[in-house]
């Protein structure tokens, strides 16, 4: 008894200690752009920054808020993660529940269809010139009619619909309810799981998204903090390339520079990870009830 109580011990201390690992391996990363974004830009030229924040200062941070254009490329940011979410929740939302249906006529077809731009595209390049056909180039719009529908995101909460009892709707339908009313009054509030869900998904990519401001976003009014973010990074590697070649003025400012990028790394980043405990309790009973048949 002694001995199996001594084994299950070490067994538990063995994978606390595995558990605490991979913790740190996780948490580090994101703990050293805090430390080095709190440090001094010329002390880390000299020294490297391992827990704690060398010189420890706030200059970096006041540097990120005197950033040309932060202010509307916050509110950029805010509206499209915002606005994604809505109208991939309501567009989404509203073929899943359609492709639900086994009476639907076409519905192994239409899903067909609807799953091959999850494999298929048409190219960087078409997308551009129909981007530029429909006046979405330099278009706020840009960032939310073309991600809108996700095959992935309505297979999940197709999935899910098909989970919930036929006799409640039934039910419903004998009570006289229209679709409609069956989709907001049943179908919605036993959805909140998987809606949070894909809100997560849609507003998380949104919010990181940064590729398609460069494709199709000229003005610097209408650019997200992940494109002022990839700006800096351009910059930074400059300052490398430069100081590689002998410039003694970039070895001086890319300490300064590579802080600075630390610090908007850190408010770009922050808003999403204080978000997320919110929706994690849903999002980990969505993603587990919506994937089974998927």
């Amino acid at each position: 008894m002694n001995a199996l109580r001594e084994k299950w011990t070490v067994s538990k201390v063995i994978l606390y200690l595995v558990i605490a690992v991979i913790t740190f391996m996780i948490f580090y990363p994101f703990w050293y752009c805090i430390a080095y974004s709190l440090s001094g830009s010329q002390e880390v030229m000299t020294k490297n920054v391992t827990f704690l924040p060398i010189s420890f200062t706030i200059e970096n941070y006041l540097r990120v808020f005197k950033q040309n254009h932060l202010a509307s490329s916050f509110l950029i940011s805010v509206l499209r993660t915002v606005g994604g979410i809505i109208a991939t929740l309501i567009v989404t939302g509203l073929a899943a529940y359609a492709m639900s249906k086994p009476k639907l006529p076409g519905r192994r077809f239409i899903s067909f269809v609807l799953i091959i731009p999850m494999y298929i595209t048409g190219g960087l390049i078409p997308s551009y010139v129909l981007m530029y056909h429909l006046h979405l180039v330099n278009n706020f719009w840009v960032f939310i009619l073309p991600n809108m529908f996700w095959a992935f995101n309505m297979l999940l909460m197709r999935t899910y619909f098909e989970g919930i009892p036929v006799s409640l709707l039934e039910s419903a339908k004998l009570d006289g309810a229209s679709e409609i009313k069956i989709l907001f009054r049943i179908i919605l509030p036993l959805s909140m799981p998987i809606i949070a869900v894909i809100a997560m998904y849609s507003g998380v990519w949104q919010w990181n998204a940064w590729f398609d401001s460069m494709l199709y976003i000229t003005s610097p009014e209408l650019k997200p903090l992940q494109a002022i973010l990839q700006e800096m990074i351009k910059a930074s590697s400059t300052s490398m390339m430069q100081m590689a070649q002998g410039g003694g003025h970039a070895a001086a400012s890319q300490g300064s520079t590579e802080a600075v990028r630390m610090a908007t790394l850190i408010f770009t980043t922050l808003p999403i990870v204080c978000i997320y405990p919110f929706f994690q309790k849903h999002f980990a009973q969505g993603i587990m009830l919506g994937a089974v048949k998927a």
